[in-house]
């Protein structure tokens, strides 16, 4: 059950300790808003700055040397010139350290005449002291579940926000997908497991990341940006045993010639053919994306666990345009819009408007009967077997609208409403809600919510709270939902 305690790399993610080489009390040192993401995220452990000047570092004393300090640190984060880095890494080697983060760049990640021997050297002296390493050029980690039975805790040096626990985790050779992507949480309904960083994979690479997320019980999804692959085969072998219990989402850069320049900077990788490895996700499982956006919105339905059976989707809309939209893009990405059977259209017929359409999609047009569009119209089609995932346009929080309406003062003074209570709006956001999300359970079949209203607006995140998954646009969640509905065709003919 613990397997993956095993791994070497569930020491680098639950550290009891770090120390760090190149943290000041500057807010333009990387390794000292490192040591602010630890401080901000709870981190219980003890730290360790490492400053042959300063007395204290973010409120830790520092050490002038590695081998002052008065235990061997779980791990180091090393945040300095490229030419300093050997010597530290014999100094963490004669200390006992064995796990080490190397952030800085200035390795591989050269071109022209400008190569350098360095990461022979720190590999060298990393096979004589035991060393493993990721990196170098790498942004670090983060593991939330570092207590599980705190919410407000994680081991974190990779993101400066908090995220809520998830079962999503990622594996990037790029820093901006394993940290950057999660900035904007109020915008991002998906929790996080855990993140690796991996750089330029002098050590460690995404292989490794793989067979420690495959036995990981926090993750079950599993994502991943990839610009080379150093093992294909055992990269082969790990997609082909992973996929069929847990997702694997991969986004894939190079096969371009821009691409494989800006790889040669960045990384100093040399990118292979892409049809090369579109053969390779789509012989293992492996769900492919161009797009970050795609990435997370796929994550998300995959982290929701009630997954579509089939591709057969129904729709209901209160208005015919966006319905159209949604029929015509999801026959377009493969996914069947089936028209309803006499049985249930004339169990729909009576419940609609004399104006509607109720052959799917089921057009109610504007009509605010709020219960039957939220509950009965969901239940009766999750429960007709017609259907594996159903999108819904339309739960607009006209509440809201109204509440800027009265801000107008001329509005004001002629209109026969009044502002509904925060308490009132929330128990009717559970009242409408909480019945299609126990439905969607009962019949496994996923319903996407579509409001064009902002995310953040109060009706939204009444929604979002109450467990929807929520879009602003259509286009999004049927793009993602075809690519979902492929790996679940892969993932049955393995059975």
């Amino acid at each position: 059950m613990f397997m993956s305690r095993d791994h070497f790399l569930y020491g680098f993610l639950n550290p009891k300790s770090v120390a760090f080489f190149g943290a000041n009390n500057k807010g333009s040192s990387l390794a000292a808003i490192q040591i602010m993401n630890l401080i901000k995220s709870g981190y219980t452990g003890n730290v360790y700055p490492i400053h042959p000047k300063l007395d204290v570092v973010m409120g830790f004393k520092t050490y002038k040397t590695i081998a002052d300090v008065h235990e061997v640190p779980d791990l180091a984060v090393i945040v300095l010139a490229a030419k300093k880095v050997p010597q530290v890494f014999r100094e963490c080697g004669e200390k006992g350290i064995t796990k080490i983060v190397l952030i800085s760049g200035g390795f591989r990640e050269l071109v022209g005449d400008r190569k350098n021997t360095l990461t022979e050297e720190i590999n060298e002296i990393a096979s004589n002291y035991g060393i493993r390493f990721i990196g170098p050029n790498c942004l670090g980690l983060f593991n939330n579940w570092y207590e599980p039975n705190n919410n407000n805790s994680a081991f974190n040096i990779a993101i400066w926000e908090h995220l809520k626990k998830g079962n999503f985790s990622i594996a990037s050779q790029s820093g901006t997908l394993s940290s950057h992507i999660w900035f904007d949480p109020e915008n991002l309904d998906l929790g996080l497991s855990k993140s690796l960083s991996v750089g330029n994979e002098a050590n460690i690479d995404i292989v490794d990341c793989l067979e420690y997320y495959k036995d990981d019980e926090e993750t079950e999804v599993i994502g991943l940006y990839i610009e080379e692959l150093k093992r294909g085969k055992k990269f082969l072998e790990l997609a082909r045993e992973i996929t069929p219990k847990k997702p694997i989402i991969a986004i894939y850069v190079g096969g371009s010639q821009g691409g494989n320049r800006a790889l040669q900077s960045h990384t100093g990788s040399l990118a292979g053919d892409s049809k090369i490895f579109n053969a390779v996700f789509k012989e293992t499982g492996v769900i492919k994306t161009d797009y970050v956006q795609e990435f997370l919105d796929i994550a998300l339905i995959l982290s929701n666990k009630i997954l579509p059976k089939g591709k057969r989707i129904g729709i209901i809309t209160n208005s015919g345009g966006p319905g159209a939209m949604i029929a015509n893009n999801a026959e377009n990405h493969g996914l069947i819009v089936p028209e309803f059977s006499k049985t249930l259209q004339e169990e729909l017929k009576p419940l609609l408007p004399s104006t509607a359409g109720f052959n799917n999609p089921v057009d109610c047009t504007f009509d605010m009967n709020l219960p039957y569009f939220y509950i009965t119209l969901p239940e009766l089609i999750m429960k007709s077997g017609e259907v594996d995932a159903i999108f819904q346009y339309g739960v607009v929080g006209f509440q809201d609208v109204m509440d800027d309406y009265l801000q107008n003062e001329e509005i004001a003074k002629w209109a026969e409403f009044q502002n509904q209570s925060e308490e009132s709006m929330d128990k009717l956001a559970e009242k409408l809600l909480q019945p299609t999300m126990k439905n969607s359970l009962k019949y496994s079949v996923p319903i996407f919510y579509i409001n064009p209203m902002s995310f953040t607006s109060p009706w939204s995140k009444r929604l979002r709270k109450n467990g929807a998954l929520l879009f602003t646009l259509w286009d999004r969640p049927v793009n993602a939902l075809a690519k979902v509905c492929e790996y679940i065709k892969y993932k049955q003919k393995q059975k």
